[in-house]
């Protein structure tokens, strides 16, 4: 059977992956080329390795990689017939001993062993082949020996073909069409029902094809991450690191889950790294992961560190549930304005929020003063609103009372998880809020404590509660503003995007009661995520499946040895994420913009703008949506469809808050 040919010169030209089973229809043996098609290498390019190599050998090999490939040139020379091995290779590398020559041949074949894997494109295919009892054949231009190669392809799950030929072995190569006059001798097959498949033009395509057999050409290279940063070709760490996760994706994966295997993942992996190493730094036995945001923190922790000595445990607590019990020692106007969110703008709702009232009940006060709930104030001039000081101070009396309440149920649910001593607390940040209010909460009860704080950053306005208490042991993995005031806050223009991608399954901790046992348990909202049926809302099904392909992505890069999230800055893990929050594509706003943002009882979408025309005609409302916007860079580029620096252009606008 024929396929048609200009499908299969189609397929020859493609630069992404996309091979039908169809096309494996009426051929009774099918062969796979080894290398690039088979198994991958986790890097951009095969003599990356060398380079990966020179690292290890440079001051007995100086110039390793040169040498390596001039090498490699030379033995081919000196064997223009048939083909070379390994050791042909090593003999024909000027300079080296005897000694040399082993040593290097056995590091050369331990970093191909731990750089090489199951290509997932490839392997339904090869699987499919092999279900349907088809005669598979491997067949390979490579100079490491058959018995390595075999070893690699069964640890790989590649088992079950008929045959191997690798040319090392037969002395002869596939691109000077020897190789598979070998293998149509040895196999005694029937040409027309041959298909052979590989990445090779010349060698799996043009060859096999003048040799009479039909054959399918695929790509070296299926790019399926959405970005390189610019150094990965210079950088063997990043080319290693990228190389891994475009290994790693599987074709057609759903978007939500893409995005987290290939950006959040990699943040999450650097997160956890750190906080374990500076948890052994700072000789930390005991760690609370802080509910909702810490759960995702927590579930990556312990697929990392899983026999750790650490004991990790995940608190239900909130910045909710934390604050309003301290405000009855000090329930001043100034003193909540500190507590509650940073925003420039401050509606009336979030107040009641921030100090534990219902705001519907108290409809008819806030109506005396001409209030709605929705009323906004300006976070620089509130205090000095006289109009509303009157007003809070209607509230006060209720608002200590309330508090008291809740610090009794709070210092029994501290006794019954015996929060004390020394132990780290973890969080996605900003400002030391909660750790604050802990500590007041420990330092009232007159329990020994000695908290420090681990957050995904610091930001600025953590001289807040540093002015509350200056000795806040904060630490910041992205930027820390508690010990350098210089910093950038890298997430600003795009907070709300990065939070969602932390959302715990459940609503957040309103506060705490007995249950029918005696016993402290947490109040949970009403999840947000829902919908009124109880099913997922889309924001919820796409966060699942982000969180899904993090974790998924932090069990694969678990099993190797050779990457280590502590060879890598913060800024380089947080470079995917920082390109979609700056600068996303249109497909990225599409999939989070609409997203709601759920903070301090307020709900905003992430970033979707009215029309330009609209704002032309109503500059405050643009003021308005564009500060309560929690991803601002998507909004300006939703709003603009400009090629222009949205993250300079939010640097500019913020400027004038």
């Amino acid at each position: 059977m024929n396929i048609n040919q200009k499908v299969l010169g189609k397929i020859a030209q493609r630069k992404s992956f996309n091979l039908d089973k169809e096309l494996f229809l009426g051929y009774d043996v099918v062969s796979f080329d080894i290398f690039d098609t088979l198994l991958k290498r986790n890097v951009l390019h095969p003599t990356d390795i060398f380079s990966i190599m020179e690292k290890k050998v440079s001051d007995a090999v100086p110039n390793f990689k040169r040498h390596r490939i001039d090498a490699e040139k030379k033995a081919r020379l000196n064997n223009k017939a048939g083909e070379i091995n390994l050791e042909d290779i090593y003999l024909s590398f000027d300079g080296l001993s005897k000694e040399q020559i082993k040593k290097l041949i056995v590091l050369e074949e331990q970093i191909e062993s731990e750089y090489l894997t199951i290509n997932v494109d490839m392997l339904p295919f090869f699987d499919y082949c092999i279900k349907n009892k088809k005669k598979v054949l491997l067949i390979s231009d490579m100079y490491l020996s058959k018995d390595f190669i075999c070893t690699i392809l069964e640890r790989e799950g590649v088992t079950g073909y008929t045959s191997i030929f690798v040319s090392s072995e037969y002395n002869k190569t596939k691109s000077s069409e020897k190789l598979y006059e070998c293998v149509y001798q040895t196999e005694r097959i029937n040409k027309k029902s041959w298909l052979h498949i590989g990445d090779s033009y010349y060698s799996d395509y043009y060859i096999p094809r003048k040799f009479g057999i039909q054959a399918i050409h695929i790509p070296t290279l299926n790019k399926k991450v959405s970005y390189f940063p610019s150094r990965v070709e210079q950088d063997i760490r990043l080319n290693s690191l990228y190389a891994f996760i475009n290994n790693h994706l599987v074709p057609r994966q759903e978007k939500y889950y893409q995005f987290g295997y290939e950006k959040f993942g990699m943040f999450l992996w650097g997160y956890v790294t750190w906080l374990k190493k500076s948890f052994d730094e700072k000789g930390i036995k005991k760690v609370y992961f802080f509910s909702r945001d810490g759960l995702i923190m927590k579930n990556a922790f312990e697929i990392l560190y899983h026999n750790s000595n650490i004991v990790s445990e995940y608190l239900e607590v909130s910045r909710r549930s934390l604050r309003v019990p301290v405000l009855y020692l000090d329930s001043s106007l100034e003193a909540l304005i500190d507590m509650i969110s940073p925003s420039k703008l401050i509606s009336l709702e979030m107040i009641f929020d921030g100090v534990g009232l219902e705001v519907d009940k108290y409809k008819t006060l806030i109506e005396s003063f001409g209030y709605t709930k929705e009323t906004v104030f300006d976070r620089n001039s509130i205090l000095n609103d006289k109009k509303f000081n009157k007003f809070y101070k209607k509230l006060q009396e209720e608002i200590q009372q309330n508090s008291k309440v809740e610090y009794d149920l709070l210092r029994q649910f501290i006794e019954e998880k015996r929060i004390t001593g020394k132990f780290a607390i973890v969080d996605i940040g900003w400002s030391g809020g909660m750790q604050r209010y802990l500590i007041e909460t420990l330092n009232k009860m007159r329990i020994e404590n000695d908290v420090i704080g681990f957050y995904c950053g610091v930001a600025d306005y953590c001289q807040r509660n540093l002015k509350h208490n200056p000795d806040l042991k904060l630490n910041g993995y992205l930027f820390d503003f508690s010990t350098n005031k210089d910093e950038k806050d890298k997430r600003s223009s795009f907070v709300g995007l990065f939070e969602t991608l932390f959302l715990e399954q459940d609503g957040s901790v309103k506060k705490y009661k007995l249950n029918s046992e005696g016993k402290v348990e947490a109040v949970r909202a009403k999840y947000e995520y829902l919908n009124e049926d109880g099913t997922p809302t889309y924001e919820l099904q796409a966060v699942r499946e982000i969180q899904k392909g993090a974790l998924n992505f932090i069990r694969d890069i678990s099993k190797i040895s050779y990457l280590d999230a502590n060879d890598f800055t913060p800024d380089e893990l947080f470079y995917g994420l920082k390109a979609t929050g700056t600068n996303p594509t249109q497909e990225e706003l599409k999939m989070f913009g609409k997203f709601r943002f759920f903070d301090e009882g307020i709900v905003n979408e992430l970033a979707n703008p009215s029309s330009l025309r609209h704002y032309l005609l109503r500059p405050k409302n643009f003021k308005s949506d564009f500060l309560l916007s929690r991803w601002k860079t998507g909004f300006l580029k939703s709003l603009l469809h400009l090629p222009l620096s949205y993250e300079k252009v939010y640097d500019f606008l913020y400027q004038f808050k």
